[in-house]
This record gives C-alpha cells, structure tokens and sequence, in this order.
C-alpha cells in the first residue's frame, strides 16, 4: 500500500491513504463509496465483477485504482463517474532530489547516463560544452559531483542541444541546433570524456525539422529518433552499420505529438522499444507512448499518460532513465539543474467517482 500511494498524484491522490486493496477476488464484489473511500485492485479474475450499487451524493467521492491488464468489470449503479479513463496517471514522483549544475553551464540542455550509472554528462548551450559527473552511488543524483572534465563541440555547432551514446560508451553524438546536424564522436576510453575527439562525420536533419532538440538510438544502434520542434514529431532514421553515422539515412516515418505539446524537446525510450517518452517545454510535462511493434515509429500511439515537471523546473529541457526504468531524470533550464523521479513499475488506470456529476447505469468495461 505505501508504495502504491506515493506514485499516486493528482486529484483524489489522499483517498488512498486509508484505501482498501482487493486481491485475487471472484465473483462480485460490492464497493461502497459512501463515506469518501478508495479501493486498490492488484489481481483480477475474468469473473470479477465489481457492484457499485450506493449512491453517492456531492459530499462525497471515491477513487478505484487498478492494473490496466487486469480482467474484469464494473457495474455502475445510480452514480456519478467523472473522468472514467484517467483521473489519475500513475507514472512518476518527484524523490526531492536535484543537483545543479548551473557552475558549468547557464542553459543546459541534454543529459546522458553511462550504462552503470556512475557517470553522467550534461551539454550546455552556453559554453558549447560537455561537462562529466562522477555518482558515487549509481543513479543517486544526491552522490554526483562535477569531475573538473568537459569536452568543447563549438567548433562543430553553436548551439548543441542533445547528448546520447552508443551502447558501448565509444560514441558520442550531440544534436547541434544550428546546423540542423548531428555529429559524432570517438572515446578512446568508454565513456571518459577526457578521451572525446571529432570523427568529422555528421548527419544532416535538415530536411525533416529545421529545430532539432534531441536524438535517441533503439537498442542495437540501427536505428535513430530525432524529436523535431519545428515539425512537432518524431522522425526515424536507419543506420546500415549501427551507430555509424555516415551510414544513416530516413525512413520517412515519423510521429506527431502535435496534439499533447507544442515544443517538444527531449526523447527516451524504455529497454525493450515498447514505450516512448517525449518531454515537452511548453506544457513542462512528460508524455508517454506504446509502439506496438517495438522501435518502429509508425506503430506509435499515444497512451493519455503524462507527468508535469512543472513544480520542479517550469523549462525542463532533458530526459533520461536508469537502465531498468525506475528512476527518471529531468533537466530544467531555469534553475539549471537536475531532478530525481521515482517511477512506478506497474501501469495503473483509475476510475474516480464524483457524486451528482452524471449517472451511468450500464456495464463499464474496465
């Protein structure tokens, strides 16, 4: 129950504090929402049916939160539901954590993680720089301290915005806004900056979006995602030898996320390409998407899931996650800093009911 509430936010989120949680139930199950009470479904059966048979009136309200794989249905009876899709998305909370980064750059814009998480790195609009970060606890934002090591891309753009790596640590490709380019660089030594130098091969993004913000790799490299705000989309591009950019060209795919933000910024994408995460600078909030068939754009859509960054950072500029997904790090522009969320490892839906607001007396397939 307690991890459950603290990844609940928004409308409704203090009734779970005292909620009930129904497990493994058959049959049907009548629940009462008369006096401002919260149920938590974590296992269902097909033969589950839920009777929602009290009336609930203006004072009061009640929040039924469950697993979105689950198998079962709910009855409603001479109440008022409000918002039946998702009154409450239950996808990240803010662990309190930040770190600035403003000492090295004014107007940082992209953040990358090593694999392990020992190592982040921060590109900054102002100095035209990459600046590297020790964590000596991994993923631990509250560990990290500046390694005194930055690496200039000013010779290749003025205005870098994105930073990623190949898997491996031995590339790194920055998004450079000015020229509409991504170029690419060699580590000597993975992931150590101080090894950094241009390879003098780069890839224009020209064609699709004159406002490049950021660049994603799928798994293996073969394939690039750049988020475009001129174009508010997402464009996919194949590499014939991964992570070699001399190699990349369009697939003329591309996905509009025109309809949730309006200047899109970063992108990330969880380990196996089934979702895809847009953080938006307009709405400072963070959209998520299913891509039925992994890392291939074309099978996106958009899930009606979001989280606001808004009461961190109201400019949020970068994203990133550690490797299995349970943290997520935003980068904010106007406190140059940035933040550690917990996210929740399971996806819930939520039906909110609200007494007086409209009444539904057919079966609502949850």
């Amino acid at each position: 129950m307690s991890k459950l509430t603290d990844f609940i936010g928004g409308a409704g989120a203090g009734l779970l504090q005292n909620a009930e949680t129904i497990t493994g139930a058959t049959g049907t199950v009548a629940l009462d929402f008369s006096d401002n009470k919260a149920y938590i479904i974590t296992q269902g059966a097909a033969d589950l049916t839920l009777s929602i048979a009290s009336e609930v009136d203006a004072r009061n309200e009640g929040v039924l939160v469950f697993k979105r794989d689950l198998d079962f249905s709910a009855t409603f009876s001479g109440i008022g539901v409000y918002d039946p899709e998702s009154i409450i998305n239950v996808f990240s909370v803010y662990d309190s954590v930040s770190f600035s980064v403003t000492a090295q750059d004014t107007t940082p814009v992209g953040i990358a993680f090593n694999n392990d998480g020992s190592k982040m790195y921060i590109v900054g609009e102002s100095n035209y720089s990459v600046f590297q970060y020790t964590l000596s606890a991994p993923f631990n934002l509250s560990t990290a301290s500046y390694d005194s090591v930055s690496f200039s891309v000013n010779a290749q753009d003025t205005s870098p915005v994105g930073i990623v790596f190949s898997g491996d640590g031995s590339k790194m490709y920055i998004t450079g806004f000015s020229n509409k380019t991504v170029f690419q660089y060699t580590l000597s030594t993975p992931f150590n900056l101080a090894t950094a130098s241009y390879e003098s091969v780069s890839f224009s993004v020209a064609g699709q979006d004159a406002g490049p913000r950021d660049v994603a790799f799928n798994s293996d490299g073969s394939k690039m995602y750049m988020v475009g705000s001129s174009s508010l989309s997402i464009h996919q591009y194949t590499l014939s030898t991964p992570f070699n950019m001399s190699t990349a060209s369009y697939d003329s795919v591309s996905f509009s996320v025109s309809a949730q933000e309006a200047t899109p910024f970063g992108i990330a994408f969880n380990n196996d390409g089934s979702k895809m995460y847009i953080l938006g600078f307009s709405n400072d909030t963070v959209y998520q998407y299913t891509l039925s068939t992994p890392f291939d754009l074309s099978t996106a859509s958009y899930e009606s899931v979001s989280f606001s960054v808004a009461a961190q950072d109201t400019s949020p500029a970068g994203i990133a996650f550690n490797n299995d997904g349970s943290k997520m790090y935003m980068l904010g522009l106007t406190n140059d800093s940035v933040y550690q969320y917990s996210v929740s490892p399971t996806s819930f839906s939520t039906v909110h009911v609200l007494g007086n607001y409209k009444t539904l007396t057919t079966e609502y397939a949850i």
